[in-house]
């Protein structure tokens, strides 16, 4: 299976899920679900660049995700979750999650993701620990952080934080500037990790809500 069928089948691998749950609802509406999909793209200073696809879906309470190169290259991993909000000036939302990877690198996974907005600032967090038993690495803790100050409802200025082993860098953890633009239910996001380093890494996202 070449890796644009496999991108395909992996981003279109949620949509009979929300169709099958709205049948088995019975008289009473259920509540709608709501979507995103994302592609990273990762430019690395010294290492071969890569894409990285992610969607979710949410109904309520009920969270499901799917992500390919996230946990390792060639690898996707799939999530159900429980999302829990609090709060009315200060919104938080916390989700648990709890998921299994599969393809060069497989095993259980546990995270949690967090966010908390306030006015204009926001913070953003998600962590995971993965068991890789295929290929024989041990745990290890994934992290991605994100605190920003949105002027206008269109743009976000602020830093992210991310530790990662899909690619090398001299340090565990980096970090840099990040600016993003939403237009309707579209948002462009560039990161720049470690600017001017060994392990500087750009990252460029697109996500579309619906």
């Amino acid at each position: 299976m070449s890796s644009s069928t496999r991108i395909g089948w992996f981003v279109l691998l949620l949509v009979p899920l929300p169709a099958a749950a709205a049948e088995s609802g019975g008289d009473r509406a259920p509540a709608p679900w709501a979507y995103d999909v994302s592609l990273s793209w990762y430019f690395l200073h010294d290492g071969t660049n890569y894409g990285q696809p992610a969607a979710t879906a949410d109904q309520g309470p009920v969270h499901l995700e799917t992500r390919y190169n996230y946990e390792a290259l060639r690898t996707a991993s799939f999530f159900v979750g429980w999302n829990l909000e609090f709060g009315d000036s200060v919104a938080v939302t916390v989700t648990p999650i709890a998921g299994c990877m599969a393809g060069d690198a497989g095993g259980p996974i546990l995270g949690l993701e967090l966010s908390v907005e306030w006015g204009p600032l926001s913070w953003s967090a998600q962590g995971e620990w993965v068991t890789d038993l295929v290929g024989g690495t041990g745990g290890y803790l994934y992290a991605w952080s994100e605190l920003a100050v949105s002027p206008w409802k269109w743009l976000h200025l602020g830093v992210a934080v991310q530790r990662t082993r899909v690619f090398h860098t001299p340090r565990e953890v980096i970090f840099g500037p990040l600016v993003g633009v939403t237009v309707s239910k579209l948002n462009f996001s560039a990161t720049w990790f470690q600017p001017g380093g060994t392990a500087q890494t750009f990252v460029v996202t697109a996500a579309v809500s619906f």
